[in-house]
Formats: C-alpha cells, structure tokens, sequence
C-alpha cells in the first residue's frame, strides 16, 4: 500500500501554512497537531455575517461579501464537526435562521446565491440569469437537500419550517430522479445521508447507488479534469462505497498521492473566463482548500506515513 512521506506530507503542510487561508490552517493544525477548535471556529467567524450566513469569499469561485445559502452550507459542512462547542453551537443557530429567513416557498427550497452576486467578480457559472437563477439552480437538491439534511439534524434550533414535510419533500425528489445529470445535486444528497441515519433505507441506497454509478468516473487519465472521482462518493473506510469497489478507491488515493509527490500541493483543474486578476486570488485560495481536503482524506484513509 503506498503512503504519502513524512517528506512530502510536510512540504504540502508548508504550502498551506505558507499560502493558504487561516481557515485551512486552522483546520489543518487541528486536524494533524491537536490544534484548538476555537481557532478553527474563529478563522470560519470571519465569514459570518450579521443575518447569520456565511460570504465574503468562503466559497472561493464567488467573492460575494454577503450572505448566500451555498456559502452557509460550506461553513455548515465543517461546524458539524465541532456542534458540541458552544461558539459553534452559537454559530449553527444563527445559520438554521438565515436558512429559515431565505427559503423560497415557491421553489420549496433555496436558490444558491442571491443576484447580488453578479456585482462581485465570480466564476461564470455563478451569475444569476433574468429568471432569478444561476447554472446550479438548474438541479434543487443543491443545495436544498442539504440545507434540509441540517435543518433535521438540527430540528430544536428550526422556528418557522416544517422540518419533517421538508425531509419527505427532499426524499422524493431524489427518488423521482430518472437520470442523473449533477454529480453537485448528489453530493448534496449524501452529506444528507451521512447526517441523517434514518434516511438509509432500502429505496434511498439503491436510488444513491444508481446516481453513483452513474455519475463514477474510473477513467484515471480523466481525473486531470473536472470529473466525478471515487473519492468525490466515499468519505472513509467505513462509509458505504455504493458499490464503487474497493480497488478503484485505492488507484484513486494513490493518484492523489502521486499527485503531491509531484507538486506538493493541489491546484483546482478549472478556471475561471473573466476577473482573472482576481481568479488568481481564488486559485490560490482553492489550492489550500484542496490541499487540505486531500491530506485529510489522506490520513482518514490511513494513508500518510506515520
């Protein structure tokens, strides 16, 4: 089984200490030196504003300072990690209301990102259309079903939405779904299902794995590209694999492996067609990100020499 050198792994850790954002840095020295959650929660309060959403370029091909629902479910997927502290507790509040205040009854769920977006430099597939929607809007389960899938895990923080008509409303969409066409829409579905056990029955995983299988890319010389990896499906050894086999996750860690053996770090295989100016500030923003990311799953993996 190949693993990441203690050689390697340190130059990736130097680049995010060096360049990356203090979120990443935070995350990181927690994440491998048993560094404080206060930092951690401290360096995603910086994102947070006052209506309880997160912005201000928390999501990185976006640098909208306001509040958006996609944003918020990306601090969303690392306060989970630390709900038993009260600053985070505090914090996952304020967020439930702001996902209370911006639900569109219309839509029976939210829009990605507000219009605002447009007046702050983005990636093209952010901008809000005259219909009120960007690409993403195209497939409700990104990020409603997410949002739902914290809304119900926190149900005693929720005041104004029915949680559970929510949950059964998310459930049917996904499993109406014919075909497949956002891997995106999915991922939200699976951070719902990792979040919610009771979700896990007969109907949803056959439903998840039909998506999944759908969705996989094996192809490795396509993993340059902005694809679908295993990785993208399989959270840890212990998570359910939708029937991806085990070796095909394996090529995929030593890919990733290879990957740093060779750079040193991760860098987004995608870009942006205007502000390039400021893409180069949220390509660097996204190698810490990524970097991050892949040493993490890395070490779940088991999978960075000890």
């Amino acid at each position: 089984m190949n693993r990441l050198s203690k050689h390697i792994f340190q130059e990736s850790v130097n680049w995010i200490q060096e360049n990356g954002r203090k979120l990443e840095q935070a995350l990181l020295h927690h994440s491998f030196s048993d560094g404080s959650e206060t930092l951690v929660l401290e360096a995603l309060a910086e994102y947070q504003n006052e209506d309880g959403g997160f912005g201000h370029g928390l999501e990185a091909d976006f640098r909208l300072p306001n509040s958006s629902p996609l944003a918020t479910t990306v601090a969303m997927q690392h306060l989970i990690h630390f709900d038993q502290h009260e600053q985070a507790a505090k914090m996952i509040t304020k967020a439930i209301h702001y996902f209370e205040n911006t639900f569109d009854k219309k839509r029976g769920g939210w829009f990605a990102v507000p219009e605002e977006v447009n007046h702050y430099p983005h990636a093209f597939w952010w901008t809000v259309q005259e219909d009120g929607m960007s690409l993403i809007d195209q497939h409700w389960g990104n990020p409603s079903a997410e949002i739902i899938g914290y809304l119900s895990n926190y149900k005693s923080k929720v005041k104004q939405l029915n949680v559970n008509k929510l949950l059964d409303q998310a459930i049917n969409h996904l499993l109406q779904l014919k075909n497949f066409e956002s891997e995106h829409e999915i991922y939200c579905y699976l951070r719902m299902y990792r979040l919610l056990p009771e979700l896990r029955t007969k109907a949803v995983n056959q439903q998840l794995q039909r998506a999944v299988q759908s969705l996989v890319q094996f192809d490795q010389i396509k993993w340059k590209e902005y694809v679908p990896f295993p990785l993208k499906f399989v959270y840890d050894p212990y998570s359910e694999t939708f029937d991806i086999p085990t070796e095909e996750i394996n090529k995929n860690l030593d890919y990733f492996i290879k990957q740093l053996e060779s750079e040193g770090k991760i860098s987004p295989n995608w870009k942006w067609n205007d502000y390039l100016s400021v893409w180069e500030h949220a390509k660097m923003d996204w190698t810490g990100v990524l970097t991050f990311d892949t040493l993490h799953t890395l070490k779940r993996f088991d999978r960075i020499e000890k």
